[in-house]
């Protein structure tokens, strides 16, 4: 397999050792006490990239770009719980926690070639492993740390004691027993953000929905969650930005592999055939499914056109699998796949000749669930921040654009494209770093709006670019 690099492009004068020219601006906190600002949320907040945690990716998280961007303001020490040894270079993948007695971890994602273009490897739990004894090590003496940003945590994990054990980042950095929000008030913090939610929804959407057996957080749940959460962190008189959450279905993640495939002539005739069988079933009077369901069912391909893959669906109103006929359909334009749906598979058939499984789909009915639920989450949020005076900075309608159409940020175009676009990492779910510098401005943009502070932006170009080189 050939192995791609990541080439990290660093601002010219970086490079050739000039400092830039800044201009003199004067700033000012407005009504806000940024001297103690801490960071709550989850792996947006901790700087995750690729789905690995590194130490770069901590140093260019949003919270610490803000806490940089705080200090002409007041702004004391920002403490991260920052990586040391190989995983601060290697990555700490994020999704599987081995016991921490192995010592062993994972790597981050790497780039293969395919025919159809580059595609994420993603590490192998049976065998990608490297020790790394010194992750597992406690460091919550040496905090306490500004940034409580943990992988995985939902909102209902903020406050929940058992969360320090069955994490093993947040783990790491606390105390036994701890809560995730007082791991953040051992600050005293006279300012916080706070961006969580989105693996309350997230986990049963990367994972192929109702397939996958993760639920969606309730809507009740959520509600007092975050209410509870917004209580403990003003409790001081703290002030502070929430953020809320983007459409999961508007990342990389979800719209980088493609939903279909031109065939020629004689596959096309091929395929046609092989589904007669199946076509035939679906109009059977004795098996009453239903016309329309028949007429959605059945599974057609033309040469020379773009063809939508079949895939599995056991939604399906009339389910006769007892009678032999498949829950098959093809995709329609408006679901997704996901972006681990295997590259190869689909080069050996894989949507033509073999329908693809249903955790790789995300179909209609599975659509609906994750937008209605982040759109009543994001309203719940919207009103929690005007009841207590927080600001709100919008990320649901900034990512919106950033998928739809792109932006230019310091002359710079960004946009949804898994890799070219610039904006998402190899997980295609996390920012990249420049990803982070858009998301830290926002939220500066949000706070200023709010306090009437002049806390000065970022510039995205001083940031580093991910290139893909042979």
């Amino acid at each position: 397999m050939k192995k791609y690099k990541l080439l990290y492009l660093l601002p010219a004068a970086l490079l050739f050792g000039c400092e830039p020219d800044i201009e003199d601006v004067s700033t000012n906190g407005g009504s806000a006490d940024f001297s103690v600002y801490v960071a709550v949320g989850n792996s947006l907040t901790s700087g995750i990239q690729g789905e690995s945690l590194t130490l770069e990716g901590q140093e260019y998280c949003y919270p610490n770009i803000i806490a940089t961007q705080l200090e002409p303001l007041g702004g004391g020490e920002f403490k991260q719980p920052l990586l040391t040894g190989e995983p601060a270079t290697e990555g700490v993948f994020t999704t599987f926690y081995p016991d921490p007695r192995s010592n062993l971890v994972l790597p981050s994602i790497v780039l293969k070639a395919t025919p159809t273009g580059l595609a994420p490897v993603f590490p192998d739990p049976l065998m990608d492993w490297y020790s790394a004894p010194a992750f597992f090590e406690n460091i919550s003496a040496e905090g306490p740390y500004n940034n409580v940003g943990a992988s995985g945590a939902r909102v209902g994990s903020l406050n929940d004691p058992a969360f320090s054990s069955s994490n093993n980042w947040f783990k790491r950095f606390s105390s036994p027993g701890e809560t995730v929000l007082e791991a953040a008030m051992k600050n005293n913090p006279t300012f916080f953000s706070l961006w969580i939610g989105a693996n309350d929804v997230l986990g049963y959407s990367t994972s192929g929905g109702d397939e996958s057996g993760r639920l969606i957080t309730s809507i009740s749940e959520f509600e007092a969650d975050i209410s509870e959460a917004l209580d403990t962190l003003t409790r001081t008189g703290a002030k502070g930005v929430i953020a809320n959450i983007p459409s999961v279905t508007g990342i990389a993640y979800f719209n980088t592999v493609p939903l279909g495939t031109i065939l020629d002539a004689a596959s096309a005739n091929a395929l046609t055939q092989g589904y007669a069988d199946y076509n035939d079933a679906l109009e059977n009077p004795l098996l009453g499914i239903p016309a329309a369901e028949a007429a959605k069912r059945k599974i057609t391909f033309t040469a020379g056109q773009f063809n939508f893959f079949i895939v599995t669906d056991t939604t399906l109103q009339s389910d006769r699998r007892l009678a032999g006929v498949p829950s098959i359909r093809q995709i329609t334009s408006n679901e997704h796949l996901i972006l681990q749906t295997p590259q190869d598979s689909l080069l050996s058939g894989w949507g033509t000749a073999k329908p693809i499984p249903g955790n790789y789909h995300i179909n209609t009915d599975e659509l609906k669930k994750i937008n209605d639920a982040t759109a009543e989450y994001n309203r719940i949020i919207k009103r929690e921040a005007d009841v207590r005076g927080l600001a709100h900075y919008d990320a649901y309608a900034a990512f919106n654009v950033i998928s739809s159409t792109g932006i230019i940020e310091d002359g710079i175009s960004l946009n949804g494209d898994y890799i070219s676009g610039g904006m998402f990492s190899l997980d295609g779910v996390h920012p990249s770093t420049r990803g982070h510098a858009v998301a830290a401005n926002g939220f500066i943009d949000a706070i200023n709006a709010k306090y009437g502070s002049n806390i000065q932006s970022v510039s995205v170009s001083n940031y580093p670019s991910v290139e893909v080189t042979p």
